[in-house]
């Protein structure tokens, strides 16, 4: 099991704090309620999770996109200073074989923060998978020193999600 770097609140001292938006509308919960032994104990990064409320999956923050498998359930992002941002739509989604998701983004492609990524039908979601539950983390936190959750209702592109220190 990996050591968790995402705390409650800030930590003490720091040298920048980055703001990373919400990428869905939803309730934000800590990772560690995902059902899922890779996403909880870490092991595809460090972030939150995200109970959706939406059909749209935004750009939390601006940069390329990098990975973005046809199942249009997952999908990567990379910033200019090298963050890595994970997204994925619920639990074992791959299984449902891009059915319900359209895929906006293309790879390869700068994206800014609120820009559509990804559509999706919850209503299908729902039907096909035990969980909605979907992991929103940053896969190289070894440059971070810490992230703060914030768990609350959010709204996509307008709340932030977690606040990354370096």
């Amino acid at each position: 099991m990996l050591s968790s770097i995402v705390r409650p609140d800030a930590p003490k001292k720091f040298n920048k704090a980055l703001a990373v938006n919400s990428p869905l509308a939803g309730k934000i919960v800590p990772l560690a309620s995902v059902p899922n032994a890779l996403f909880n104990q870490g092991m595809y990064g460090q972030g939150v999770a995200i109970e959706p409320s939406g059909y749209q999956l935004l750009a939390p923050y601006s940069g390329v996109i990098t990975s973005f498998p046809q199942t249009g359930h997952c999908i990567t992002l990379t910033a200019k200073n090298g963050l890595r941002f994970y997204m994925q739509l619920g639990m074992d989604s791959h299984a449902m074989m891009g059915e319900g998701f359209k895929r906006v983004a293309k790879v390869g492609k700068a994206y800014k923060t609120g820009e559509v990524l990804l559509e999706f039908d919850l209503i299908k979601m729902r039907r096909a998978l035990h969980s909605t539950l979907s992991p929103f983390t940053v896969q190289n936190p070894q440059k971070l020193s810490s992230i703060q959750g914030h768990y609350y209702q959010a709204i996509a592109a307008q709340d932030v999600a977690m606040t990354l220190f370096v």
